[in-house]
């Protein structure tokens, strides 16, 4: 049984989408064994906490990384601390077991192209990852669920509808049958980030490099953040999904929309 864990950068507001500082929104999935998330990973998880924080009762944000506030980020404001707590965060992408995928959407350009039907930005994101996440689990003849972030009373209502609508009715590209046949439920289920689930609380780490570096290939720029840098090497070496047949993660681990 596995979870495909999603967490999101930026918001699907396209009345914004011309501002470059919020013209993409990015869904970033991390695809890992239930079993194994909730006991081996949850638990080195809250030693590496408990080892630099000392404690444990808390979920990691990147933002209040980065910020390093409030308690107990301020620990991070000692170089000491904050490189060792990276290097166990590296060794924890580097170590752990799980796939993921991430989609990035172009609301300006997805404005421009679609001007008179536009499909809402974050659940096309989320069509094109089920798609491949029940492809997957078809391949290696599995079951999964899917747990995502959740950002708001009215933005879960429609989440749940329109996870609900492509489970009952599938999409243009993958049937209901193979819906229903590996997805365990008819409903997604909605966490928020404080209830330290720690599937979520990789996705979140994962996420923003994962999707600075889609944007930075798409507009031809150079990433510049290094521990990002890091993040992204890992992720293409060993952890993005793939195709069957040659290895190729444009189109199977990452996906550039519209």
């Amino acid at each position: 049984m596995f979870r495909l864990y999603i967490d999101e950068v930026g918001h699907h507001n396209m009345k914004s989408s011309s501002d470059p500082n919020e013209r993409y929104l990015g869904l970033t999935g991390v695809i890992m064994d239930i079993a194994y998330s909730e006991g081996d990973f949850t638990n080195t998880l809250n030693g590496i906490q408990a080892e630099v924080f000392g404690r444990s009762d808390f979920s990691l944000h990147r933002r209040e990384i980065l910020n390093r506030k409030p308690e107990p980020f301020t620990t991070l404001r000692e170089e000491a601390k904050r490189d060792q707590f990276d290097g166990l965060i590296l060794g924890l992408m580097e170590e752990s077991k799980y796939r993921i995928f991430t989609v990035v959407i172009d609301k300006k350009e997805h404005r421009e192209k679609y001007a008179v039907w536009q499909f809402q930005p974050y659940h096309y994101c989320m069509t094109v990852m089920l798609e491949r996440y029940v492809r997957w689990l078809d391949r290696i003849n599995a079951m999964g669920d899917v747990l995502a972030e959740s950002r708001g009373k009215k933005e879960n209502k429609q989440l749940s509808k329109a996870y609900r609508r492509i489970y009952e009715r599938g999409t243009d590209h993958v049937p209901d049958r193979l819906f229903k046949a590996r997805l365990t439920s008819t409903e997604i289920k909605l966490k928020s980030k404080t209830e330290n689930v720690a599937g979520l609380q990789l996705a979140d780490l994962i996420a923003s490099p994962s999707c600075r570096e889609l944007i930075c290939r798409q507009s031809k720029q150079q990433m510049t953040a290094e521990f990002g840098q890091k993040v992204v090497e890992i992720l293409y070496r060993k952890k993005y999904l793939g195709s069957i047949y040659d290895g190729h993660v444009a189109g199977w681990g990452t996906k550039w929309l519209p």
